[in-house]
């Protein structure tokens, strides 16, 4: 979603992450919900599943809009080891955090802002038009960003 003015909002990070890029020049925000780190050939679901590909569509819909590439700022939510398989690998929500840090990074886009780990779901609103994001985790925590 991409929007300048209301609240942009999704429940249910778990794993997933609410990936928030917002200008505040121009007061365009967007959000994005990713379920996996990575689309790679995976090309029967939509781009907006995956932190990489679903990254670089909302940026490309942020620009559509009439947003400055150089004046993009990120915050990212959730990311969360909700379920534990009792393992020591890296959990899905580390590895989608890892990932929306990296992608982000490549394409010079800050993180101003996260609330990301832990052990509870979030949901988050965000308003459009100044980036601002209001975070409630299931524990009853509320953050701003």
């Amino acid at each position: 979603a991409v929007g300048s003015e209301g609240l942009l909002t999704t429940s249910g990070l778990g794993s997933c992450l609410g990936i928030v890029i917002s200008d505040p020049k121009s007061g365009i925000s967007g959000l994005v919900h990713p379920m996996l780190p990575s689309r790679g050939d995976e090309k029967s679901r939509p781009p907006e599943r995956f932190v990489d590909s679903g990254t670089a569509l909302l940026v490309e819909e942020l620009l559509a809009a009439g947003a400055d590439e150089s004046a993009l700022r990120a915050k990212i939510t959730g990311g969360a080891a909700v379920v534990d398989f009792g393992t020591e690998e890296e959990s899905i929500g580390d590895r989608n955090v890892t990932k929306a840090r990296e992608t982000l990074a490549s394409r010079g886009i800050e993180i101003v802002g996260e609330e990301v780990g832990g052990d509870c779901g979030r949901t988050i609103h965000v308003e459009a038009e100044t980036g601002t994001v209001t975070v409630r985790r299931t524990d009853g925590v509320e953050t701003e960003l």
